[in-house]
């Protein structure tokens, strides 16, 4: 076995600093040497089409694990080749959204994340494969570790101005939440759920494999398992601000799966789902917008390891 893989996005906004990501690569280098007996291979690149092959040739390569420093975007390209390799992914949260890593315990701090890949824990959990369906394209397929979804999730992260999120970081995503807010409405939806359907007005349709409200903060009642082998379908119909926090409150309140034709909140689970609008809406996957259009996805269950910190 060789050692181990580690990609660093140099754009992730906690290691912007040429000199932050010197220092920090002496550190990564010094942890993974004295686990994995030889020193890493460290790559700084952005581009997925740079990173997914890194990531083939690390596994012909017998890699002990490729590690990602960087955002969620960063950690789903990973993801995508380790999927089934049973190589390990390990995780630097340094981007804008950690989502992946707040919900595995994994800590926010570069060099206590470091730490972790040393000392932590193994813990499988699913992945889930999209298939992207353009207003003016052709279908595209990928993967992503925390969901994918349609509408006002979506309008966020496609509106949201990149030289606000620079300055205030995710505070950025709030600010632009409350003004899409509103003017909020509802769009005419078919969804269906392992090839059961139901129809109803939504502002909102998300899948999830794992994540939660606030990152670390606030979760669902019933939360999102990221290794129960199936996929959670959040849905919610806001005609107007005061109305999406009713459908708000209910999903988060909520301890049972439930809705039918007509309902303004839905939360139903399925190996495989899809989500088509009546108009194409803007679509997003692990929190990029990607297009307009519908989607439809499935769940590879237990694809992924994932290095976290160990029980105490």
């Amino acid at each position: 076995m060789s050692g181990s893989l580690v990609i660093v996005n140099p754009n992730a906004s906690r290691v912007r600093a040429e000199a932050t990501r010197r220092s920090f690569r002496e550190r990564l280098a010094e942890v993974l040497t004295r686990r994995d007996g030889t020193p890493p291979r460290i790559v700084e690149t952005s581009d997925q089409a740079d990173t997914q092959p890194l990531v083939r040739e690390a596994l012909s390569d017998g890699a002990a694990s490729v590690v990602g420093v960087g955002g969620d975007g960063t950690m789903r390209d990973i993801a995508s080749v380790l999927s089934g390799s049973g190589v390990p992914l390990g995780i630097i949260p340094a981007g804008t959204g950690n989502q992946v890593a707040a919900v595995l315990g994994i800590p926010s701090s570069l060099d206590a994340a470091a730490t972790t890949l040393a000392a932590g824990a193994m813990r499988t959990v699913d992945l889930g494969e999209v298939t992207l369906r353009p207003s003016d394209g052709p279908p595209t397929t990928s993967h992503f570790i925390i969901g994918c979804g349609s509408g006002f999730d979506a309008r966020l992260m496609a509106t949201t101005p990149g030289d606000l999120k620079q300055k205030i970081g995710k505070s950025a995503y709030v600010a632009q939440a409350i003004k899409l807010a509103m003017a909020i409405d509802v769009v005419p939806y078919r969804l269906t759920v392992d090839g059961e359907t139901i129809e109803t007005e939504a502002s909102i349709a998300v899948v999830g494999n794992m994540g939660q409200v606030i990152p670390g903060m606030l979760d669902l009642r019933l939360p999102i398992e990221p290794d129960d082998g199936l996929l959670d379908l959040i849905v919610v119909g806001a005609r107007g601000p005061l109305h999406g926090m009713k459908g708000l409150v209910d999903q988060l309140s909520r301890t049972t799966l439930g809705g039918e034709h007509g309902s303004d909140s839905v939360r139903l689970r399925g190996r495989h789902i899809i989500i088509e609008a009546e108009r194409p809406e803007p679509l997003e996957v692990d929190g990029d917008y990607v297009t307009d259009g519908s989607l439809e996805a499935t769940v590879i269950p237990a694809a992924l390891r994932i290095l976290v910190p160990a029980a105490p």
